[in-house]
């Protein structure tokens, strides 16, 4: 509370509004400020695209915008409507590190996005570079994030491809040679793909994953 000098005014009279902005100018813009981003917040949920996949990838390289969408283009089809909307959207997202000395704040917040990320019920679909992949392998809870790779993809498989937890799940499989990725002009040596576990067997959860699975299969053709 601001402290106060001299006469009150009456309130809303041509004096008092000097007097309140001397006071309480600051107050006021904060409280200003916090009502426009709560505002923000509101339209911008409200007029959010919904998407039946989101799709990501984390890793050191960087993906153009332009390519991201001639990739969300090329698999759309492929996916289910999970939320019936009479539409197939996909969004692919990018997480990108540097993982060079003085990056560490802005890798660790990087990360912290991911892993959020692996929360949401539409977001089945990881891609990694080696170096980010190695880093969630190495985590103890792993092979319980991600479904094993034959579950999905099959038996022919080759094993000189998989990627494998601590604990001898194999979690991720190489897309080198990818036709899409080639296509689309993004390299593939470096990446792996990677299907989150489900949340649920009902509802997006479900329609979610299978689409997950339908698109990692077109990608590791």
């Amino acid at each position: 509370m601001a402290e106060v000098y001299g006469v009150k005014p009456k309130k809303f009279t041509k004096e008092w509004w000097p007097y309140y902005w001397m006071y309480y100018k600051w107050q006021t813009i904060g409280v200003l400020i916090a009502a426009l981003m709560i505002i923000v917040t509101v339209v911008q949920c409200a007029t959010k695209e919904k998407f039946d996949l989101v799709i990501n990838y984390a890793g050191t390289g960087y993906i153009p915008p332009e390519v991201l969408s001639q990739m969300e283009a090329e698999l759309e089809p492929s996916i289910i409507d999970c939320d019936g909307n009479g539409e197939k959207n996909i969004f692919v997202q990018e997480f990108n590190f540097q993982n060079k000395p003085g990056s560490e704040e802005s890798d660790y917040a990087m990360q912290t996005k991911h892993d959020v990320e692996l929360s949401n019920d539409n977001s089945y679909l990881y891609i990694y570079d080696k170096d980010e992949l190695e880093l969630m392998l190495d985590r103890e809870f792993a092979s319980d994030t991600y479904t094993e790779v034959h579950e999905w993809a099959g038996e022919d498989i080759d094993d000189g491809r998989l990627a494998y937890s601590d604990d001898g799940v194999a979690c991720a499989v190489s897309v080198d040679g990818s036709e899409l990725f080639h296509k689309l002009g993004i390299r593939s040596e470096n990446m792996y793909i990677a299907v989150k576990r489900k949340n649920s067997d009902e509802g997006l959860n479900k329609s979610a994953y299978e689409s997950a699975v339908k698109a990692a299969k077109i990608i590791l053709k």
